[in-house]
C-alpha cells in the first residue's frame, strides 16, 4: 500500500514539474510562486526515493510514519498561514489523518491528528497575530480529531471484513486442497480401474482366440466324420440315420460358424487382423455368395436378388475373402429376420472415390433406439433365454469392423415393417495400396 501511495505522489510531482518545464520553455509567463516550487518538488521526490529505499530495505513502519510526516510538513507550507490555519488549505491535513490509519494501524490516524494540529497551533501562534497570546486554534484541533475517529471507525470496520476475507480464504484453500486431494485419489483409483479393464480385455481377446481355435479343431472333426459316415464309408446307414447324421451336420456347422464369429472378433479387438489385397471383379462376390447363400434363402422359401450397376469398375482391388465375409455376414442377417418376400443386394458406386453394394430385406425392420447399438459386439434386441433368434450378436459387429479396417464404412436405414437396407461403402483405391505404395512395399496376391 506505501508503494503504492509512494508512486502516486511522485508521479503527481513528476507531471507538476513537468508542467513547469515545458510552461517556461514556451515562454509562458510563470509566477515567481511557481517558479520556487521547483527546489520544493525535487526536495519531496528525494524524500520519497529515501523512503522508498527504508520500505524496502530496512523499515515498513518507519517508512510509513515518515511519509506521513513529510505529507504534513509539506501542507504546513503549501499556503499561506492564515490559508493553513483557517482557509482552503486546511483540508489537506485530512490525507496524512485518512493515510495513517490506512498504512500503519486504525489508532495511528489520533496520533496523526495531534501532529497535525501542534503543526497548525505553531503556525498560528508564530506568523498570525491573532493567535499570538498562546490561544490555539481549538475549532481545527476539534476536526482534526473528528477526523481521525472517523478514519479509526472505518479502518476498523475494514481490518474487520479483511479479517473474515481472509478467514474465508484459509477456509477456501483447506477446501480446494482437499476436493484437490480427493480428486487425485479418484483419478488414481480410476486410473488402476482403466488399466485393469484393459488387462481384462487382453485377456478376453487372449482367451476368446484361444478357446474358439481350440474349438474349431474337433468341430471340424465331427464334420467330417459325419460327412464321411453319410457317405457310406463306414457302412450302410438307414433313412433315419442319415437324417440324424444331418442335423448333426447341421448343428456342428452352426456351431462352427458361433465359433468362427469368436475367433474373428478376437484378432479384430487384437489388431491381429491385416489384410490381403488382390484383384477381384464383382461377378467373383456374387458366384461365392450364390455357391453359400442360394440354397439356405431359397430352403427358407425366400427370393435372392443381385445386381450390379454398370458404373462399377470391371475389376476392383481389396480382400476378396473379407468381403465375402461382409456380404454373407449381412445375408444372414437378413436371413434370419426375414419370413416373407426376400434379400435384394445391389452393387453400385455412390461417387468416384468409392463403390457400394446394398442389401435389402423385407424383414419387420429395426427401432429407431436400436439402430445406433446393433453394430456393438455381443448385443442382441433380444436376450431372453427364449428368445427365437440364436447367436452372439457378433456379425454385424464384424462387418463395421473389417469395413472400418477397409477403410470404409457400414450404415443402416430401417422402419418398422417396412424392412432394413444396409448400406457398406468401400475405398476404390484401398488405403492399404497408397500405405505400401508411399513406403515402395505393394504386395499382390
Amino acid at each position: 500500500m506505501l508503494n503504492i501511495l509512494l508512486f502516486g505522489t511522485a508521479s503527481l510531482l513528476l507531471l507538476t514539474l513537468f508542467g513547469i518545464i515545458i510552461a517556461f520553455f514556451l515562454g509562458l509567463a510563470i509566477l515567481e510562486d511557481v517558479k520556487r516550487l521547483v527546489p520544493v518538488i525535487l526536495g519531496l521526490l528525494a524524500s520519497i526515493l529515501i523512503i522508498f529505499l527504508i520500505n524496502r530495505r530496512w523499515s515498513g513502519w518507519i517508512a510509513s510514519s515518515a511519509f506521513v510526516l513529510l505529507l504534513t510538513g509539506a501542507f504546513a507550507f503549501a499556503d499561506a498561514p492564515r490559508q493553513v490555519v483557517e482557509g482552503r488549505a486546511l483540508f489537506l491535513f485530512t490525507i496524512p489523518i485518512l493515510m495513517s490509519s490506512v498504512i500503519l494501524r486504525p489508532w495511528a490516524s489520533f496520533v496523526a491528528a495531534g501532529v497535525c494540529g501542534v503543526v497548525i497551533s505553531i503556525i498560528a501562534m508564530l506568523t498570525l497575530p491573532d493567535y499570538a497570546q498562546g490561544a490555539p486554534p481549538v475549532p481545527t484541533i476539534l476536526g482534526f480529531f473528528t477526523i481521525a475517529f472517523v478514519a479509526w471507525l472505518s479502518t476498523r470496520s475494514l481490518e474487520g471484513a479483511l479479517a473474515e476475507v481472509r478467514a474465508f480464504n484459509v477456509e477456501l484453500e483447506a477446501r480446494v486442497e482437499q476436493r484437490t486431494h480427493e480428486l487425485q485419489q479418484a483419478n488414481e483409483q480410476l486410473t488402476r480401474a482403466y488399466q485393469k479393464l484393459q488387462e481384462l480385455d487382453r485377456l478376453k481377446s487372449r482367451f476368446l482366440s484361444i478357446v474358439s481355435h481350440e474349438l474349431r479343431t474337433p468341430l471340424n472333426a465331427i464334420l467330417g466324420f459325419t460327412e464321411i459316415m453319410r457317405s457310406g464309408n463306414y457302412g450302410m446307414i438307414t433313412s433315419r440315420q442319415d437324417a440324424a447324421l444331418e442335423r448333426i451336420a447341421t448343428n456342428d456347422k452352426r456351431l462352427l460358424d458361433l465359433v468362427n464369429d469368436l475367433l474373428d472378433q478376437a484378432r479384430i479387438e487384437a489388431g491381429q487382423i491385416s489384410l490381403h489385397i488382390e484383384p477381384f471383379t464383382i461377378q467373383d462376390l456374387v458366384d461365392d455368395l450364390e455357391s453359400t447363400m442360394r440354397i439356405l434363402v431359397e430352403t427358407k422359401k425366400l427370393f435372392l436378388k443381385v445386381h450390379a450397376s454398370p458404373a462399377v469398375p470391371a475389376v476392383l482391388e481389396g480382400d476378396r475373402r473379407r468381403l465375402y465375409q461382409i456380404l454373407v455376414n449381412l445375408v444372414n442377417n437378413a436371413m434370419k429376420f426375414t419370413e416373407k418376400g426376400g434379400i435384394s443386394i445391389h452393387f453400385y458406386c455412390p461417387d468416384t472415390d468409392y463403390w457400394a453394394f446394398d442389401v435389402t430385406d423385407t424383414g419387420p425392420g429395426i427401432p429407431k433406439e436400436a439402430q445406433t447399438s446393433i453394430f456393438e459386439p455381443f448385443w442382441q434386441a433380444d436376450t431372453s433365454s427364449t428368445r427365437e433368434h440364436t447367436g452372439f450378436g457378433l456379425g454385424l459387429s464384424i462387418v463395421k469392423q473389417l469395413a472400418t479396417l477397409m477403410g470404409g464404412s457400414v450404415s443402416v436405414v430401417s422402419e418398422l415393417g417396412a424392412g432394413s437396407t444396409f448400406t457398406v461403402k468401400i475405398p476404390i483405391v484401398p488405403p492399404q495400396k497408397n500405405t505400401n505404395q508411399a513406403k515402395g512395399e505393394v504386395h499382390h496376391e
